[in-house]
């Protein structure tokens, strides 16, 4: 009996350096911004499109579109799909989890939602 319990306490600590040492409990990335929201990914294709080269003055100007809005949200990033390079930079069509909206007394949860935005890529041309 007096074995076991020593098996049994040794794999609890074994289990507990594992976890401790892995990102078991990382929080996942949520970012606070004015983003571009929009229902497909073909819709955030087609916002792109309708401001060629002008797409960062667009969301920073909150031109709503057919059917994107600007608006800002809490979200975690997810799969990122298109490259659309355009003149002012490259932008990728990337899915995001929506979790909380702004108002004017501060974020309000909500259920997650799917959306699809346009995040602005750093590249350096060479």
């Amino acid at each position: 009996m007096r074995k076991i319990i020593q098996v049994l306490i040794g794999q609890v600590l074994v289990g507990v350096v594992l976890l401790s040492s892995s990102n078991a409990f990382a929080q996942p990335e949520v970012r606070t911004d004015g983003v571009l929201v929009c229902a497909t990914a073909a819709d955030a294709k087609n916002y792109a499109a309708l401001h060629k080269d002008a797409i960062k003055s667009a969301i920073e100007g909150e031109k709503d579109a057919k059917s994107c809005l600007v608006v800002k949200v809490a979200f975690m990033p997810g799969k990122q799909t298109d490259r659309i390079e355009q003149n002012d930079a490259t932008y990728v069509v990337t899915e995001i989890m929506i979790v909380a909206v702004k108002t004017p007394y501060g974020f309000l949860k909500m259920r997650p939602n799917l959306a699809y935005t346009l995040i602005r890529v750093n590249e350096e041309k060479a």
